[in-house]
């Protein structure tokens, strides 16, 4: 397991203790999280005292940034990367519960706690929002309340659409709707729009509900029937996008 931003103290935070360094290189105004939900309808004012009560997280490959148990204090909206959001058993069960790309954010629990863990899968970056200057920038601006309202709704609605994916979809239209989600996401692209996946076959196998070799079937069958090539094990490119919505069970052939 990767080293904790707790166990990192200070190293890879930017802007403690002073003016919000995005805000002062006008990097927010060219963020790749600026058209995301807490941010994407704030006007200059509004985006000055958003980022006042902000800092930025360097994150290196496996580090931690949120353990389950921890003090639920904060907010976080990626800028950079892609983080993973788990949950383990006590025998050592994992359930993936999301992979978070540049624009989506974690949001704060109802009571005082995380209950999953965050862990970066590649190099990246996150704005870090306290929740009670936050809350207090919530109340001044109902843009602000209004983007991290619709950015919670999104991810409840994700979730029972996941929940359904679990319980209804079979092996083949699971794997088929994860790689139509990914098309439309924030997950790395190469210029000709292959999906780069920051994750591996066991990280799809554990968000999926899936055992690692039905996975690597139901990707050799996609492959097979001409709706994706596989250049390496770590990229996918998407051939036929209607084919593939008909796999998934969202469209016809």
């Amino acid at each position: 397991m990767g080293a904790s931003i707790t166990g990192l103290g200070r190293i890879g935070v930017r802007g403690e203790g002073g003016p919000h360094p995005v805000f002062e290189s006008l990097a927010c105004y060219t963020c790749p999280a600026r058209k995301s939900d807490i941010c994407g309808g704030l006007d200059n004012n509004e985006i000055r005292d958003l980022a006042a009560g902000s800092s930025r997280i360097q994150l290196k490959t496996g580090d931690t940034l949120i353990w389950d148990g921890d003090a639920a204090q904060n907010t976080y909206v990626v800028t950079r990367g892609t983080l993973r959001a788990a949950k383990a058993s006590d025998d050592g069960r994992r359930q993936i519960l999301d992979f978070l790309f540049a624009g989506q954010f974690i949001g704060i629990p109802s009571d005082a706690t995380y209950h999953f863990n965050v862990e970066a899968l590649t190099e990246a970056e996150v704005c870090r929002f306290d929740r009670r200057k936050l809350e207090e920038v919530m109340a001044k601006h109902p843009a602000v309340d209004k983007g991290y309202r619709a950015g919670m709704a999104r991810q409840l609605e994700n979730a029972y659409d996941h929940a359904y994916a679990l319980g209804r979809r079979t092996a083949m239209e699971r794997v088929a709707a994860f790689l139509l989600d990914l098309q439309v996401s924030s997950c790395p692209k190469s210029s000709v729009g292959t999906l780069k996946l920051p994750m591996t076959r066991h990280d799809i196998a554990d968000f999926l509900g899936l055992t690692l070799e039905t996975v690597s079937r139901a990707f050799s069958r996609i492959k097979t029937l001409g709706v994706i090539r596989l250049p390496s094990a770590q990229e996918v490119e998407i051939r036929d996008s209607e084919r593939l919505k008909a796999l998934a069970g969202t469209g016809g052939l």
